[in-house]
Parts: C-alpha cells; structure tokens; sequence
C-alpha cells in the first residue's frame, strides 16, 4: 500500500518542481500540498473503497487547479506557460480519480454527470462525448441521458450524425418513449434548419449530385416526415402525443415544408382522434396556425396585421362553438380547453385589444358556466379577468355553486370590502359565509376579515380575535391568529394587557413558538421589562418546542448573554440542557450556530 502511494507521490515530482520553479507554490505549500495528496491517496486504496473518499479527493484537486488558475493571472504567467506540466497534470488526476470512481460505482449516475461537467469546464469535449458512451452502457434505461448525450453531440461536438445515431439507438430500446420521440422529432427540424443555414453561406447553385439530392430530401422535410409516421405509428391511441408534434412545428414555421406536414398532422387528428377533446381543441386553433409567421412577415414590412389576426381569433372561435355542438367528445373537457384559448389569447392580446378579449371572454365563460359545472379554480379565474361589478356577480354565483369553497368566499368577501362598504355589510357577509362549517374553519377568509376590522373597528377587531381563540374552531385558525392577537394588543394598548392575554393564551392549545417569540420581544421593548416573565415564556415554549427548535435555545442563551447579572454557569446549564434535549438534525445545527458564534 505505501509502495503505491509513494510511486503516485513521486510521479507528481516533475509537476511540483516546475511549479516551484516558476514561483506558482512556495515550499512550504508545495510540502502541505504533498501532505495532503497522500492523506487522500490512502484512502482511495484502502481495499474497501468509499466514495466519499475520492470526491474528496477530487473536489480537492478541482480548487488546487483553480488555485493555479488564479496565481497564474496573479503572477501574469500567461495561460500557456508550463500548462502541460503543471495544469494538465492536475486535470488528468482529477480525470484518472473520476474513472475509477465512476467505475466502481457505476450505478450512481450523478457521479458520470459531474464526470461531464467537469470535462465541459476544462473544453475537453471529445473526452465527455466518450464519457457520455460510456455512461449509456449502465445507464441505457435513461432516456433523458440518451437526449442530453445527443444534444450534446449537436450543439457541442456539432456532430448531426453522432446525435441521430444515439437518438435511433435509444429509439430501438425504448420505442414506447414519447419524449424520444418528440425530441428526435425536434431534432430533424433543428437539422434542416443548419442544412439551409450552410446553403446560405455557401450561397451555391443547385446541382445535380448525390448529395446535393440527399440534401433536398432533407429540405423537404422528408426525414422529419418518416419521423412522424414511425412515431405515430409505434405509439399508438394518443392523441395527446400526436398535438406534441404540431406544438413544434409551430416554432419551427419558417420551413417551407411545415405547413404541410402538419396538414398531415390535422388529418390524422381528424380520422383517428374524433371524439378527443384535445384534438378536437387543436382542429379548432387550425385558423391561428401561421400566426407567427404573419407577425413576423408584417414586422418586416412595418405593417400591422391584428385585423387579420381578430379575423382568425373569431373563426377559430366559430370553429370551438360548432364542434360544442356536434361533436360527440366530452363537452366539459372541450368547454375548459376553450375556456383556456380564450384566457391564454387575452394574455397575448395588446393594450388596444384588451378590452374586446376581456369581453369575448367573459361571454365564453357565462356560457360554459350555463352548459357545464365550472370549478372553483375557473370561477376564481373568471372574476380575475371582469370588472369589479361583473366579478362581484360571478363570485356570487360561484358561492352558489360551491357554497363550502372558503376560497371563493374570502374572493367574494375580498371584493366586498374593495367597495369601501361599511363594517355592518362586511359583518353581514361574513356571518353569511361562516354559516358554512368548512368556511368558517378557514384561516384565508379570517385573515381577511380581521385585516379589514384592524382598520375600521376595533371593537368587532377584539371580537374576532376572542372568538378565533375561545370558540370551537379549527384548529389551525387558532394558531395563526394567536401571534396576531397578541401582536394587535401590544399596538393598541398597554403592556399590563398584553401580559393578561399572554397568560390567558400560553395555557391552551394548541402552543405556537412565534406567538411566545412575539411575546419575549415585546416584553424586552416595553419601558419597565420584567425578566421573570421572560425567562417564563422561554421555559414554557421550551416545553413545547425545545426538541424541535435549536433557534429558540440560541434566543434563549443570546438573551441570557445580554444579561449581565446572570453567570457563566447558568448560561452552560442551559447550553447543556439543549444538547440533551434537542433532535438529532436540529442539534447539528444547534452545535454549528454556536461555533460560527464563537468565531465571530
């Protein structure tokens, strides 16, 4: 064992003397670096081997190479002078450590993918581009490390081949993989696109030669279209699938043969997926399909095209109305999907359009609401996008609806007090919606009434906090309102009542830490603190939350510390009731919050 390790010591030979040579390490830390590359190298060749061991190993040599990196610009050496011997020589350990961890742990692939990146960093391509083979022979099943290989191969090695081959190879072992399928799809796209790039640059003439045929083949889009037909072919019965490939296209339409290829698309759509919502839904969008293009022809030309486009909104429109009608796919899908055509074409749509979307919207959603049940989340969305008035009526219909959803209620309620209305119609609307069980468990609506009752009454304020804390309710309305309560009365009146509350509330569940934190800072700010007092919401939170909370003992002992009454003793007996009380995680982090202390 030391034999091996001092022949590794004594290979790094040359690559300290030329580093000390050129004035990059000292002595002293040539002699620290030996030290420490021999700790490291015993412990990779222990016969039972760990992988902590050689990332260590690893993650060491990395900052000594970006150390290097550093003096070299420091002591303006240059970024070539005595790389060989002294960078290189680094890079090809940290490669050799990789290797062999990779090896013996070949099942982890995070270890192949730091192995990638490290080789990216250092602009060894060709190396990751093995690496990546490499990774695939044990982890073949991972389709997304086949494509992250392949867009690889593309975009760095710019090796069109490279990343097919990988692409047909994943292809074969899992033929049932949308996501291949999609991306090898994109893939061909992206390929056609650096094919025409090439011509451009070349600026040739068409000729009659083998490849110049093989290329127009590709041109034309008819790899892309064997593509499509296999996948559609080996995946079967979704549709789903199938709208992917148009949703590419589409970023893809300034190729002369897209419009065509998704004509195909549609058809198949048309014949197989009748009575599919989403395909319907895709039929439906048709008339929008060369928006992109349009836009970006118009830009050229300085011209505006939203009549044109308007036009194509309301015949894909139309287009949804007509095949609600007849189609024979589920309505309350196909409802939602236009539902969200119309709210996704709003968001697009510009400032001078806004107002016609907003209405064209809202008609959407009465009628769907008139047709179908809409959600709560729909509802919700609906009065998001109408005016004050119109969403105070949908918010109305929505509580109908769904008179138990407190998320509706709290929206309804929101827009009530928008309204500047008195207390006695938010007070009538909130007793209206308590009259629901579910509701009035909700802590969203009485956050709500309780900001609003802060600011306007502060009788009903004190009622509400009262009732929050000694009525049946939830539970979790209790808890958060807890901390707020006591927070409420330090603000509007006097330290002697704000201990009376604390009493009244420490002694009933369920316990909440911020509520005594709150209560500890309020007492440390009023004009005559009482110590005894603090020191008991400390010791009852303790009870509470000692296991679970290592913040709470660093409060206690800074608090402690403050004090200069107190002695080292009594500050060590709490320190040492903390370490046998806390759990395991929140005691590491307890022992490490006291350490940095200690430093600062």
């Amino acid at each position: 064992m030391a034999e091996v390790v001092q022949r590794h010591l004594e290979d790094m030979l040359s690559e300290f003397e030329q580093a000390k040579s050129i004035g990059m390490f000292t002595e002293a830390e040539i002699k620290k670096i030996v030290r420490t590359r021999r700790r490291h190298e015993y412990k990779i060749i222990r016969r039972t081997k760990e992988k902590e061991c050689y990332l260590d190993y690893i993650k060491y040599e990395t900052h000594l190479l970006k150390l290097v990196q550093l003096r070299r610009e420091k002591l303006k050496l240059g970024r070539i002078y005595k790389k060989d011997e002294i960078d290189l020589a680094i890079k090809r350990r940290v490669e050799r450590l990789f290797r062999s961890v990779c090896h013996r742990f070949k099942n982890d692939i995070n270890l192949w993918l730091t192995f990638i990146e490290f080789l990216k960093k250092q602009h060894d391509y060709s190396t990751a581009s093995s690496t990546f083979t490499n990774a695939l022979h044990t982890h073949g099943n991972k389709y997304w490390l086949w494509i992250m290989a392949a867009k690889f191969e593309l975009e760095t090695m710019v090796s069109p081949s490279s990343a097919r081959s990988l692409f047909q190879r994943a292809l074969r072992l899992m033929p049932q993989e949308k996501k291949l399928w999609l991306e090898y799809f994109k893939f061909e796209l992206l390929y056609v696109e650096l094919i025409q790039k090439r011509q451009q640059v070349l600026d040739r003439t068409k000729q009659e030669t083998q490849d110049d045929n093989e290329d127009d083949a590709i041109l034309q889009g008819k790899i892309v279209e064997i593509v499509f037909v296999n996948a559609q072919a080996t995946v079967e019965n979704d549709p789903a699938f199938i709208c992917s490939f148009v949703k590419i296209l589409n970023e893809f339409s300034k190729l002369s043969f897209v419009e065509r290829l998704i004509d195909q698309i549609y058809s198949v759509l048309k014949e197989k997926y009748s009575s599919n919502a989403l395909a319907q839904s895709l039929l439906a969008q048709r008339p929008l399909i060369n928006e992109r293009k349009m836009i970006d022809e118009a830009a050229k030309k300085d011209q505006d095209v939203s009549f044109m486009i308007a036009i194509l909104e309301q015949q894909a429109r139309e287009n949804y109305e007509e095949q609600l009608k007849n189609s024979i796919v589920d309505t309350n899908e196909l409802w939602n999907l236009y539902l969200e055509f119309c709210v996704q074409r709003l968001r697009q749509a510009s400032d001078t359009n806004k107002i016609e979307h907003i209405s064209i919207c809202d008609q959407v959603f009465s009628s769907a609401s008139e047709q179908i049940s809409l959600t709560a989340e729909r509802y919700l969305e609906w009065a998001s996008i109408v005016d004050h008035n119109r969403a105070k009526f949908v918010m109305q219909k929505a509580t109908d609806t769904y008179p138990s959803d407190a998320s509706l209620w709290n929206k309804r309620l929101s827009l009530l007090i928008e309204e500047s209305a008195d207390s006695k119609a938010v007070k009538k609307e909130f007793s209206l919606a308590c009259q629901n069980p579910d509701v009035k468990k909700s802590p969203l609506i009485w956050n709500t009434v309780i900001e609003y009752a802060e600011e306007h009454d502060k009788k009903w304020t004190e009622i509400l906090y009262e009732q929050s804390q000694f009525e049946s309710f939830d539970l979790s309305v209790t808890l958060q309102l807890k901390s707020k309560y006591l927070q409420w009365v330090n603000q509007t009146k006097s330290i002697k009542e704000v201990r009376e509350l604390f009493d009244k509330l420490s002694v009933r569940i369920p316990a909440s830490l911020p509520f005594y934190m709150d209560y500890v800072k309020i007492e440390q700010s009023s004009f005559n603190p009482d110590n005894k007092r603090v020191k008991t919401a400390f010791e009852q939170a303790i009870t509470y939350f000692g296991k679970t909370s290592a913040d709470l003992w660093l409060v206690y002992l800074d608090y402690l510390k403050q004090r200069q009454s107190l002695d080292f003793i009594t500050i060590s007996r709490i320190h040492s009731r903390a370490l046998h009380t806390l759990e395991s995680d929140e005691l590491t982090r307890f022992n490490t919050e006291c350490a940095l202390k200690n430093l600062a």
